[in-house]
């Protein structure tokens, strides 16, 4: 390998693609981290809000030909449909039960989901791959030295936008006072009048709608959609929140970027085949050194 100025100005374009990425996979992580803070329970289901989104997406914008920002709205309404599905089979009716129902609840549903999915996927489409329609393709923006690509751009400022309203919801609004009284505590925030049902469902709606924008967003950039979203989506997610620190945002933020560096930057150094392998063998060795991720706390219990 030698290091001349072209490999430094690839390795650099290639950190920038990376991080912006990065960004899609911090609104994957979000959804899991806010479930997570709020019930202390894993959604297992919610790459299937990512899965969906992108289908969603996929086919109202080859079927019926409709813009981009038509499209990503009619997949963050899927998206934030089968959240609320997820909140109502698998959590409303056991939530009384031992934190693992729940959680198990998921698992079926996400089985479930992702195969009803293929069937109809290949149904339609007859192979593993298709063709997701982006109109930026051919578009990117030159900063010196470096070509940036319009759809990451793009990507990045709608993660960014869309992190940017989580945060004014959170700390600006009656609803996010309500969000984090529940994360205090149920207790807690049924004391202080909170109705912790109604609170959790607008928790799975915010959490369906990053959902599905990450899978609208994914198969733009990939160019391409699949009927394995989902459970890639969920690897990803997790592997992210648990980077970051279990129920952090910000630590999915940060998680997320790491991820689409460490993911692109292995392929250019090594091979793409090295990606996965390389960003898991990295989280083995962070959760060796700090168990409870970058931005995650230690909780002390008293016996």
């Amino acid at each position: 390998m030698i290091f001349d100025e072209y490999f430094i100005v690839d390795f650099f374009q290639t950190g920038i693609d990376g991080i912006m990425l990065g960004s899609v996979y911090a609104l994957m992580a979000i959804g899991f981290a806010l479930i997570w803070g709020l019930l202390g329970i894993l959604n297992l289901a919610h790459g299937q809000t990512v899965a969906f989104g992108m289908f969603a997406g996929m086919i109202t914008s080859t079927t019926l030909n409709l813009p981009v920002p038509i499209a990503f709205a009619c997949a963050v309404v899927t998206g934030v449909l089968i959240s609320l599905i997820i909140e109502r089979l698998c959590y409303r009716p056991i939530r009384r039960a031992h934190e693992l129902v729940p959680m198990i609840a998921t698992l079926g549903f996400w089985i479930a989901t992702e195969e009803m999915l293929q069937k109809v996927y290949f149904h339609l489409y007859f192979h593993d791959y298709t063709k997701f329609p982006n109109p930026y393709t051919f578009l990117s923006l030159d900063v010196g030295e470096f070509r940036i690509r319009f759809d990451y751009v793009l990507t990045t400022l709608v993660a960014a936008l869309l992190v940017g309203i989580l945060y004014y919801i959170i700390y600006k609004t009656r609803l996010g006072m309500a969000l984090r009284m529940v994360a205090a505590g149920h207790d807690v925030a049924h004391l202080m009048g909170v109705d912790v049902l109604k609170t959790l469902r607008y928790a799975f709606v915010i959490a369906g709608a990053f959902g599905a924008s990450a899978g609208y967003l994914l198969g733009l950039v990939a160019n391409m959609a699949n009927p394995y979203a989902g459970s890639v989506a969920t690897v990803k997610g997790l592997f992210t929140m648990i980077l970051g620190g279990a129920g952090s945002i910000p630590g999915a933020i940060v998680g997320g970027m790491i991820l689409g560096f460490m993911e692109l930057q292995s392929a250019f150094l090594l091979s793409f085949a090295y990606r996965d392998a390389i960003a898991m063998g990295v989280l083995f060795l962070l959760l060796v050194f700090r168990p409870h991720g970058l931005f995650g706390t230690k909780v002390e219990e008293k016996i």
